[in-house]
């Protein structure tokens, strides 16, 4: 009895004693990024030796029960250096964690599905949200520029909500598009500008990406090579960008953001136009200079008419612009269910009068697991609606122009209103008050978009599971505007209102299919799928002139008296039918193999040429992982990768195959007017696709414990069967007629770097380099070895039909073509054939004595981007730089003619020296190389100060000061070097086009 009573004591004793022990020393403190000194959410922390541990919270705390003072935690998170950390008798441990450039256990989102990165045996290049801009941000593009090696995004001008030019190692398609295909959640949008042209004034062009808010995006993975982009089929050719959004959370905390600034934009370069005086002064002067050529003892010029003030019409239409957006997100969730609601609000003004845009956007995810988490389903609803106010301007001008067209003509002697304080006009129409032109017209654009994508997964056995995507993209948009009888122009026809609308939706269903297997050491992973995806447009528009009032604005287009022009309606649909797989495998962790094999049909191409089989296959080898590589310290990671791959591109619009009819000329029969219908196209049964083959070489590496890390990439992508537009002979029905023929080159290198510098609890300084070099060529136009397209339309007075690039074998895409300018000759005329050389007007590829002058695109590109953090201070800077492209100023091509004061225009005053050097007043300047530019650019896009509050109140409380567009390196004499006319399929023309502004943004980030 003693010892049973002696045994239990003892039981109870040591229980007793355990659970002091248990108990033991009780650690906190804080986890955050040395990087952006944002807290680190769901961090492991573990005892060494143990199997202790615990995570850290919302706020990146922790609490941790140890056996001693004397333990080591270990830190470890996906995308940062592990840190092992004596706690040395402190009561508080708080870690800063300093990321790796690579990651070896980063996800990367890939094509249906995601892969560690240490597995991806393809070219992707991926942005996650810490690698963002720190400043102002309203669009994706500003999220890309000069951040991707490979990735060339280019601003068509300074408009707000412009669309941006993107392209993937280069152009692939002479008259088809060169988009590249965007997904955003697993759902492809359509990417082009949805906007109905205006009726005059057609410059403005929306950016369909502007209804993705920044705010909401995770992370951006860019598909750059065949063998990753081509399970997207026919739509690859010209690269994927993949957009994922956030996510809830689901630690079962509650987590509420609010980020917002406030910005102010002025021009960041005016043009060097002559003021009042060097305009009278030089007009003068012409006086004696044109003097009486006609010999009628009169002079042929007898000066400037002067309007008695001094306008300086750039800053008459600019304005300091005003910007703000106000962002809220909530997130919370448990491992079962998580969601996130966002909503946005951006008012952006442009720095021309009356310009803005305002967009409202909200976006729901939700996820949910049930059915022991076999069954996980998800939804994110994501509507947009923009409101803008459209400058009218017109890139190509045209004989009356727009905004800056007018703004270069106008006498600077002319006030911008008269006597009465009416609106002071030419007494001609075809030059207008560029003012009247901003304030008058009513140009209003509204855009309603939804983007929904509906998924429900289901696990039936372990590695065995079946997916289901639903996606919807619909988008409503409509154009009003009013000319008003203010203007004198509209005067003449009572005032003009037009309503135009597009419509557009995008309907996907994608079921799905995939199985893994580990096997030891190995791993397969084997995915099928079929995807149906319906696109459908529709639109309408109608005009009505001759109003009795101005007060209708477009709000009742009855009221008009005359309806001459006639009404437009439109609808048409595609199809696309795919069938795809794809099989991963890692041996080991050596050897990976990823192939897939997309079967493709789309309604767009030929009877018997709808099918198309897009075929892609990677090999990957982790040398790092070789026993011949061990022992090399400085080696953190090496793999060399090789793929090959077959991508489409089916972008040229609907029924390009078919016979399409349409209204012809009308008759009278009978005494009774009736309207014709004729073809307006040929069928071709034989058409489809382009097709597009790319092999790439590439190596990725890390040293030095991952802090110092980058890739290489070589590669060369060549795309055959152009869907070309061809003259058809005359006399025929039609003018043109699409066929496949041809065959375009790309190859370049790609090369990425990301050095962590400094990593200590104060101080992080990253930076990240990238640098990329494409060389574009045309290398066949067809069977016909002497064919050529002459594109690139010149604008401007005395310039029509003067086009400017050509497009013939063994030349660039984008390659400029004309006359070189050889000085005056002693009459003051220009000189365009060498004087020189023997018959230098039959030389040239078309043997006419015009030359390839230079290339639109760059020789290359870079960005550099460093951020530092020393305690609570955040500092970031990017800069990105274009080398060796050429840009046609038109603008100055115009506006330098020397004779424009006897037409009462303004010009540039470097035409003064001109003048002065030998051109005759009244010459005529043509197109020619003295008009090519250097395009070259060094920029500081981007510089942002921060600083983050330690508070009991807020989770995190940041301010920042940031500038964008700070400062410019270049020789180019235009508004700015970053720009794209949209001019036939030329690149790299600047025809009066909106400016560039330089934005400065005060802004704060708080969590609850």
């Amino acid at each position: 009895m003693r010892i049973k009573v002696f045994i239990v004591g003892l039981a109870f004793s040591l229980s007793f004693i355990g659970q002091l022990i248990g108990q033991g020393y009780q650690v906190t403190g804080r986890v955050i990024s040395g990087e952006n000194r944002e807290p680190l959410i769901g961090v492991n922390i573990s005892v060494k030796g143990t199997s202790l541990g615990t995570i850290t919270d919302s706020d990146g705390r922790y609490e941790l029960n140890v056996p001693s003072p004397q333990e080591v935690l270990i830190f470890s998170y996906i995308g940062y250096r592990m840190e092992e950390i004596s706690i040395d008798g402190r009561k508080v441990v708080d870690v800063v964690m300093a990321p790796q450039a690579i990651a070896g256990e980063d996800v990367v989102v890939i094509g249906y599905g995601t892969q560690q990165r240490k597995d991806v045996t393809s070219s992707i290049s991926s942005l996650k949200e810490s690698g963002f801009t720190q400043g102002t941000n309203t669009d994706l593009q500003s999220l890309l520029q000069a951040r991707v090696p490979g990735v060339v995004v280019t601003s068509s001008n300074g408009d707000i909500g412009g669309e941006p030019l993107i392209r993937i190692r280069g152009g692939t398609s002479i008259t088809a598009s060169n988009n590249p295909m965007i997904v955003v959640d697993g759902v492809p949008i359509d990417n082009s500008s949805s906007l109905p042209e205006g009726v005059e004034y057609n410059g403005t062009r929306d950016n369909p990406l502007g209804m993705i808010n920044p705010n909401d995006i995770a992370s951006i993975d860019i598909l750059k090579d065949a063998s990753a982009a081509a399970i997207y089929g026919a739509r690859g050719g010209n690269g994927v960008i993949l957009i994922t959004t956030k996510e809830g959370r689901a630690d079962g905390k509650v987590s509420l953001t609010y980020n917002g600034y406030t910005s102010s934009s002025t021009v960041s370069k005016k043009l060097d136009l002559m003021t009042a005086k060097q305009y009278l002064d030089y007009a003068n002067s012409l006086v004696t200079k044109i003097g009486d050529r006609d010999g009628d003892g009169n002079p042929d010029y007898t000066g400037p008419d002067n309007g008695g003030a001094s306008t300086d019409w750039q800053d008459a239409v600019l304005r300091t612009a005003r910007t703000q957006n106000h962002n809220i997100s909530f997130s919370a969730g448990t491992p079962q269910t998580q969601y996130r609601v966002s909503l946005d609000y951006l008012d952006e003004q442009g720095i021309v009068l009356n310009s803005e845009r305002k967009r409202y956007s909200a976006r729901l995810n939700i996820r949910h697991k049930m059915l022991n988490d076999k069954l996980r389903l998800g939804l994110k609803v994501n509507p947009t609606f923009i409101k803008r106010n459209n400058t009218p301007y017109n890139q190509r001008a045209g004989y009356y122009g727009g905004v800056f067209t007018n703004v270069f003509k106008m006498n600077p002697t002319y006030p911008v209103y008269d006597s009465t304080g009416a609106y002071f006009e030419y007494p001609t129409t075809t030059i207008r008050n560029p003012v009247a032109l901003l304030k008058e017209i009513t140009d209003v654009s509204e855009d309603l978009r939804i983007l929904f994508n509906a998924t429900a997964e289901y696990e039936f056995m372990k590695g065995l599971s079946a997916k289901v995507n639903l996606g919807l993209d619909r988008s409503a948009t409509t154009r009003s505007s009013y000319e008003p009888n203010s203007l004198p122009y509209a005067a003449a026809i009572g005032g003009r209102a037009s309503v135009r609308e597009n419509a557009r939706q995008a309907v996907l269903f994608e079921p799905t299919l995939n199985y893994k297997l580990n096997m030891g050491e190995s791993q397969l992973e084997a995915w099928a799928g079929y995807s149906f995806q319906e696109f459908t447009n529709s639109g309408f528009g109608t005009i009505a002139k001759d109003f009795v009032t101005d007060a209708w604005l477009y709000n009742n287009l009855g009221g008009g008296a005359d309806f001459t022009d006639r009404p437009y309606s439109f609808k048409n649909a595609n199809r696309l039918v795919s069938f795809l797989g794809r099989v991963n495998y890692n041996m080991a962790g050596k050897y990976l193999l990823s192939a897939a094999l997309r079967r493709e049909g789309s309604s767009r191409f030929g009877a018997d040429r709808k099918w198309g089989l897009f075929p892609s296959v990677s090999l990957g080898w982790r040398l790092s992982e070789e026993s011949f590589m061990q022992g090399i310290d400085i080696l953190s990671d090496l793999k060399a990768r090789l793929s090959y791959g077959v991508t489409g591109n089916q972008d040229i619009g609907n029924y390009r195959s078919l016979v399409v009819l349409g209204p012809g000329s009308n008759a009278v029969i009978g005494g009774q007017m009736l309207t014709g219908v004729s073809a307006t196209q040929l069928a071709n049964p034989d058409l489809q696709w382009e097709t597009t083959t790319q092999s790439n070489f590439g190596v990725d590496f890390a040293l030095l414990e991952n802090r110092i890390s980058g890739s290489v990439d070589l590669y060369k992508k060549t795309t055959r069967d152009l869907l070309l537009e061809f003259d058809v002979p005359q006399p025929a029905v039609v003018s043109t007629r699409l066929d496949n023929v041809g065959e375009v080159e790309n190859k370049g290198i790609e090369f990425a770097l990301s050095t962590v510098n400094i990593s200590t609890d104060d101080f992080f300084w990253r930076t990240n380099f990238n640098f990329a070099s494409n060389k574009n060529k045309v290398v066949s136009l067809g069977p016909d070895k002497d064919k050529y397209i002459i594109t690139g339309d010149v604008g401007g007075a005395g310039l029509s039909g003067v086009q400017a690039q050509i497009i013939i074998s063994g030349e660039q895409m984008g390659t400029f073509f004309g006359y070189k300018f050889y000085g005056f000759d002693s009459t003051g005329q220009e000189i365009l054939i060498d004087p020189n050389v023997a018959g230098a007007d039959t030389l040239g590829p078309l043997k006419d004595g015009r030359h390839i002058l230079g290339y639109a695109q760059p020789k290359f590109t870079f960005g550099i981007s460093n951020t530092m953090t020393y305690k609570k201070i955040d500092f970031s800077f990017f800069i990105q730089g274009v080398q060796g492209n050429k840009i046609l100023n038109n603008t100055r091509l115009e506006y330098q003619r020397p004779s424009n004061p006897t037409n009462n225009i303004n010009l540039f005053a470097e035409t003064k020296d001109d003048v002065d050097n030998g051109l005759d007043p009244l010459a005529a300047v043509a197109y020619s190389d003295r008009f090519i530019e250097d395009g070259s650019f060094i920029r500081l896009q981007n510089l942002t100060v921060g600083y983050t509050f330690d508070t009991a109140q807020f989770k995190n409380l940041r301010l920042y000061l940031s500038a964008d567009n700070l400062f410019i390196l270049t020789k180019y004499k235009g508004y700015d070097p970053e720009v794209n006319t949209f001019t036939g399929y030329a690149l790299g023309i600047d025809y009066t086009n909106y400016p560039k502004a330089r934005t400065f943004t005060l802004g704060i980030s708080v969590g609850l």
